[in-house]
């Protein structure tokens, strides 16, 4: 295992930072690091540790670790909680979730400086991004035999890099554990957690992992009965006419037979039709956010990782040229994509206490809240029947914000966040931050005596 550990005390320098200050300009074009156009990396953005966590005897999953910068501890967290963040794709990395979503320093679109960001999540939480599954980001394989091809294998990586990170420091096995990210991780996250609470059952205690709960934003989890929505949720949005939606709504049927014969495949490339057709009829910059007038910018994360300043600094192999999309991974998991991961939430919700979050936004025509609606009501939980009749609550921020929507009961809550589409971290940043605060400590919107005339606002 290597680590690059970051002796600085983060926690001083981020709260002297008003705002989201710019830093150091940075030039974003392919560069070499003796060139004295190369970009820098602030020392106060550095993670606190980083590199890569084996997994194999011949491979490793790379990681950046961010301690928190200003931890709270209460009653339902005594010790400062660990979230885990996973990108989906399937094949993207987990830094674009760090520098573009809600890591402590951000790439900006309109900027080409890193930004301190005051949503950041690892303002109460130690951090944790893992470019996975193998073949991903800085994950370089070994071979690309090594590759994964299904939900299960993931799942043991993702529990040999954990445990891999646990002997890092033993401090870190007591810190109650979040599994969290979005998209595809929706079906990285389910299994590896019912993977992680299969394994402590076996392991001494001090082999466990306190695992404590999931978080799922747009995620794509089981998805015969997302594929189904995605007419609605456009001709309600008022995209396309009701000559297209029938169009559409052919696919879906046929995206569905496909599953249901073990098609998985042919189902993707006809789920693919769909997005493609939407995105072409609609004329929107991006399925992802269909408020938004353009597409996510992609070269200037590439080139700024790229550099050799910002992978010493992250403590990444020089050797690896960096993607936000691994087509190797997307390939290798071409079987997978259409597959159900539904029995392993209902593992995770059946195990007597690891609690779900469900986050959307408003604005994705990818996994948007209907599409996330229509398979939690195929959940197989004695709960269910209580999450449906619960009251969804008008959620507002400090300031009189709307944030958007919780509905919960027992060990499942969903949160929608307005003004945000498939990458709601980063869309709508004070609102997630609040989420994912109050969700883990249980406070704001999550709290026990929160719902009141059905609005919860945050203190």
């Amino acid at each position: 295992m290597v680590t690059v550990p970051h002796g600085h005390h983060m926690a001083s320098l981020l709260s002297r930072a008003a705002g989201a200050v710019s830093l150091l300009a940075v030039v974003l074009t392919a560069t070499t690091s003796t060139s004295p156009a190369a970009a820098l990396f602030p020392e106060e953005a550095r993670p606190t540790r980083s590199g890569y966590l084996s997994i194999t005897s011949t491979n490793s999953l790379y990681y950046a670790f961010y301690e928190a910068t200003d931890p709270v501890t209460t009653p339902a967290a005594s010790a400062v909680p660990l979230l885990v963040w996973l990108q989906g794709g399937p094949g993207s990395s987990s830094l674009i979730g760090n520098f573009a979503e809600l890591g402590p320093y951000l790439l900006l679109d309109s900027d080409t400086s890193l930004s301190c960001n005051p949503n950041r999540w690892n303002r109460r939480f130690g951090v944790i991004f893992i470019d996975n599954p193998l073949g991903v980001g800085f994950s370089v394989a070994a071979s690309d035999a090594d590759i994964p091809t299904d939900e299960p294998t993931i799942a043991d990586h993702l529990l040999a890099a954990l445990q891999s990170f646990m002997a890092l420091d033993p401090a870190f096995r007591a810190r109650p554990l979040f599994l969290t990210g979005e998209s595809y991780a929706g079906k990285y996250i389910p299994a590896a957690a019912s993977r992680i609470l299969g394994a402590n059952s076996k392991l001494p205690s001090n082999r466990r992992v306190n695992l404590q709960g999931v978080a799922i934003g747009n995620g794509m989890t089981h998805p015969v009965a997302q594929v189904t929505v995605h007419a609605d949720q456009a001709y309600f949005a008022g995209l396309i006419n009701a000559a297209q939606k029938a169009e559409v709504e052919e696919m879906q049927t046929r995206a569905v037979s496909l599953v249901k014969s073990n098609k998985y495949v042919a189902a993707r490339r006809e789920r693919g039709k769909i997005i493609d057709f939407l995105e072409n009829v609609t004329g929107v910059a991006t399925a992802f956010n269909y408020a938004r007038g353009q597409p996510h910018p992609t070269q200037p994360l590439r080139d700024f990782l790229n550099t050799g300043e910002a992978k010493a600094a992250l403590g990444a192999r020089s050797d690896v040229q960096w993607a936000r999309r691994s087509e190797a991974v997307s390939r290798a998991l071409a079987k997978d994509v259409m597959k159900s991961a539904i029995g392993d939430v209902e593992a995770v919700l059946a195990s007597n206490g690891t609690r779900v979050l469900l986050f959307q936004g408003v604005f994705d025509l990818h996994s948007g809240p209907a599409s996330v609606e229509a398979w939690v009501g195929e959940l197989a939980w004695p709960g269910l029947g209580a999450f449906l009749a619960a009251e969804r609550a008008v959620w507002r921020l400090g300031d009189g914000q709307l944030a958007g929507y919780v509905q919960r009961s027992g060990a499942l809550a969903n949160a929608v966040i307005v003004g945000a589409g498939h990458m709601a971290p980063g869309d709508n940043r004070p609102a997630a931050q609040a989420m994912i605060e109050g969700w883990v400590l249980q406070t704001g919107p999550f709290g026990e005596a929160a719902v009141r005339d059905n609005v919860v606002n945050e203190s």
